[in-house]
């Protein structure tokens, strides 16, 4: 049975809500709309970028905003805006019979990660969940937790995700439900891509 290892934010999880609610909280003068907001991110736009040229941010508070940001992106309040995508939790139950399910994702806090998957009833769904706590890296977790096969799949909805998937010399997929758009996306080159994991055939 191969495995399959599915990124969690943006993947399996709606989490631009999350993200762009706490940036306009943390930047009360932004005028900027969910769309616009999404539009610079998916062009590997970084807020480091939008605060400078946008809102014209000194580096030092840049720095600040940056620290705050990681401090406040993972806390309860937040998290709550996460929802599954429509129809993964029908699928991940159909697909846990043909393959071996993980969740790597690359949260801080292991607790508050598997406190969200257990939330969304995918606990008994997946094998195992690696969380990098931003302190490791997702090849070298799975590398090191997992027996890896040609035929096992990565997917993911960055370009880290896809040459994660490469490193570890699996196949990948790249969905466009997260944080790239299919123009950058497609220049790390996934084996294949779709408009949503559910959309996903890997017997191809």
């Amino acid at each position: 049975m191969e495995n399959i290892f599915f990124d969690l934010d943006g993947t399996l999880i709606e989490s631009r809500p999350r993200l762009y609610q706490l940036f306009q909280n943390m930047i009360p003068s932004s005028k900027l709309s969910f769309d616009e907001y999404w539009t610079y991110k998916r062009n590997k736009i970084s807020h480091k970028e939008i605060l400078q040229n946008v809102f014209s941010y000194s580096l030092e508070d840049i720095s600040k905003f940056e620290k705050e940001w990681l401090e406040r992106i993972e806390l309860p309040e937040w998290l709550v805006l996460d929802t599954p995508f429509e129809g993964i939790s029908d699928y991940l139950n159909k697909l846990k019979y043909t393959y071996k399910i993980f969740i790597v994702t690359s949260r801080q806090s292991e607790k508050r990660a598997l406190e969200q998957i257990d939330q969304f009833g995918w606990l008994d769904v997946v094998k195992k969940v690696f969380v990098t706590g931003q302190t490791q890296e997702k090849h070298d977790l799975i590398k090191n937790g997992v027996t890896i096969h040609s035929k096992d799949w990565f997917v993911g909805d960055t370009g880290k995700d896809i040459q994660t998937g490469k490193r570890l010399g699996i196949n990948t997929a790249a969905v466009l439900t997260g944080f790239l758009n299919e123009k950058k996306l497609l220049e790390y080159k996934p084996d294949i891509i779709e408009r949503e994991v559910i959309k996903l055939n890997f017997n191809k």
